[in-house]
């Protein structure tokens, strides 16, 4: 049994569906996508299809986390500068790619309502964005889904958490000090970190791969998968 974290996919559906079939899931295995579906890629309509069916493929092993994108979604109301930060990284893409099969970005508000949560804990624990308390749960939404502190400070040394959000070139572990940083390679197995975080946004939709971690025994390794 393998759990399975893909990072943030940005509206790149061949990158998704390559990078499933590249790693084979089988149904004992756990599916976790870290969130930031849509945005930036050119076929966020495409996207959604592709993970309500492996939701439904998957079941009860199946975990979809809120990202900061899927959350100026959901929201009611935007401030004017989140809205403009929204246009920034990749609105009218999803826009775009909904429209041209005669829908509406807003028509998977009541699906993302039905499966998103903000955290996941399995053999590892998983945040679109920052954590920055023990236990996860204790953590605000801001912080879940919109924090950049665990990347750009690197001060959590708890127990290990997987997150996307920030674009980086190279999947890379924090270990929580302030100073050490370790970029991890593809297709080799390693043991798990038992703590600090683990940052698997590899910029899928701004020329760079999706990745995904695969989990197992204590252990792990990364695969990815050409992005747009």
């Amino acid at each position: 049994m393998r759990t399975i974290i893909i990072g943030d996919i940005h509206g790149c559906n061949h990158a998704l569906t390559t990078l499933v079939e590249k790693i084979r899931p089988s149904g004992e295995d756990y599916l976790v996508l870290l969130g930031d579906l849509f945005d930036r890629g050119p076929d966020s309509w495409e996207v959604f299809q592709t993970v309500m069916e492996l939701a439904d493929t998957f079941g009860e092993r199946f975990a979809l986390l809120l990202g900061n994108h899927e959350d100026y979604l959901l929201r009611p109301k935007l401030s004017l500068m989140e809205r403009i930060v929204w246009d920034r990284v990749g609105r009218a893409a999803t826009v775009a790619s909904f429209r041209k099969h005669g829908e509406k970005m807003e028509d998977c508000i009541p699906w993302l309502k039905e499966h998103a949560s903000l955290f996941w804990k399995g053999e590892v624990q998983c945040a679109h964005a920052g954590i920055k308390v023990d236990p996860i749960e204790a953590n605000d939404r801001q912080t879940l889904l919109h924090d950049h502190d665990l990347v750009l400070c690197n001060q959590y040394a708890g127990p290990l958490t997987i997150t996307g959000h920030i674009a980086i070139a190279n999947p890379t572990w924090f270990t929580g000090d302030g100073e050490n940083t370790k970029i991890l390679p593809y297709e080799t197995w390693r043991p798990l970190p038992d703590h600090g975080v683990i940052c698997i946004d590899t910029g899928c939709g701004k020329g760079g791969n999706l990745t995904a971690m695969l989990v197992e025994g204590g252990q792990f390794r990364l695969e990815g998968a050409a992005g747009v």
